[in-house]
């Protein structure tokens, strides 16, 4: 039987990919995103002592509108530039082992509830930074493990969300593969304008643009911290209407579907600090199994 055996909330910001010092601390000022060691912490102490398989990445700048999409080449490989960003991301060679076959079992799995997924290898799909630059941090080496990303649609509800992510699960289940599902998006995601943004692109949390969306990520951290993915979920469509978290919120509510719901009760463990990114909030949040909480068939990461 497969397995979720981790599961990740992480930011994807373009500032990742700045890799000159000098840089950073021209775009960021004196307070420099910790995010660049958190993550490359995260993969040394928690990624790498992991035995799997696949990264399945819900990508929040992968917005479709019919369906839910999963990415079913069998190689992801390219140079990529980011259209928003290319002075910061641009140029990123890349080289994936995909995941065809999941991609396929998940499409099976959700037409069998009645939903709308489509696992599409079509000429040209192409990948989005969300995908990119998480990977480029969590997925190095010589040997990648496989890659599956998916899309979030912008016409669906919470509901809709859950149950997709509830049909993944599923399919992991049924499978053969132990997988790391990553959550790729940030927290509250209100820009500053155009004329502010430059000046406050630093990561200290006076950035975020507003104490009320400040407010909500840090309650929403508490409660990953501990475990209270009911309480995340009660509050998600508040949350969705005050905040406007990025990709309406949908890359947690997929992850959450797929870990069983308001049964999830994994609790989670912070890298890096909370910090502010051009008023958005992010944070890179890690969930394993308790130690105490047995393997059951048919039932990843349910109480």
């Amino acid at each position: 039987m497969g397995e979720v055996v981790a599961a990740i909330f992480t930011t994807h910001v373009p500032r990742l990919m700045i890799k000159d010092l000098a840089a950073r601390r021209a775009y960021m000022g004196r307070n420099i995103t910790t995010f660049y060691d958190a993550m490359e912490r995260l993969e040394r102490e928690r990624l790498r002592r992991l035995e799997f398989d696949a990264f399945i990445v819900f990508d929040t700048h992968w917005l479709t509108t019919l369906d839910y999409v999963l990415n079913a080449h069998a190689r992801l490989n390219g140079i990529y530039t980011s259209e928003e960003q290319p002075a910061m991301l641009h140029d990123l060679a890349y080289d994936y082992p995909g995941d065809p076959e999941l991609a396929q079992a998940i499409e099976h799995e959700a037409h069998g509830r009645g939903l709308h997924v489509l696992a599409s290898a079509h000429h040209n799909l192409p990948l989005h930074y969300p995908t990119l630059n998480v990977m480029s941090y969590f997925n190095p080496g010589p040997t990648p493990r496989r890659v599956l990303s998916a899309s979030v649609c912008q016409t669906a509800s919470i509901a809709n969300d859950l149950a997709v992510g509830a049909a993944i699960g599923a399919a992991v289940e049924r499978g053969a593969r132990r997988v790391v599902l990553v959550a790729s998006g940030g927290l509250s995601h209100h820009f500053w304008d155009l004329d502010h943004a430059r000046l406050r692109a630093s990561a200290s949390l006076d950035d975020i643009s507003s104490l009320a969306n400040r407010m909500y990520d840090e309650r929403i951290l508490e409660w990953f911290a501990e475990g209270r993915h009911d309480y995340v979920l009660e509050a998600a469509a508040e949350f969705r209407a005050k905040c406007s978290p990025e990709g309406r919120f949908a890359h947690y509510l997929m992850m959450a579907g797929a870990m069983g719901g308001a049964d999830w009760n994994w609790r989670g463990e912070q890298f890096g600090r909370y910090e502010a990114a051009l008023g958005t909030g992010q944070a890179i949040v890690y969930f394993e199994r308790p130690d105490d909480e047995p393997i059951r068939a048919g039932a990843t990461g349910r109480a």
